[in-house]
């Protein structure tokens, strides 16, 4: 009877601590996956923070400066000559 009372007050202390296990293993991998997103845009903040890079994507994006003639080529079929 002592034995087993004591192996009850050791059994919720276990579990709990292999839940925490299993926790700290679920959080471990959050925070490496948002090391890692943290990583990806520290370094896309810097690639902006050049001039040419937020150049290159506005004009990705169809802009022109001020001043300059937009000219669209449109791809299709060509009309017999």
């Amino acid at each position: 009877m002592v034995l087993g009372t004591i192996l009850a007050l050791y059994v919720e202390p276990a579990t709990r601590w292999v839940a925490q296990r299993a926790e700290l293993r679920r959080e471990r991998a959050a925070l490496e996956q948002l090391e890692r997103e943290n990583r990806r845009l520290r370094a896309r903040a810097a690639e902006l923070r050049r001039g040419t890079a937020v150049e290159r994507e506005a004009r990705a994006l169809g802009m022109v400066r001020v001043g300059e003639r937009p000219y669209f080529v449109l791809k299709g079929e060509r009309s017999p000559r």
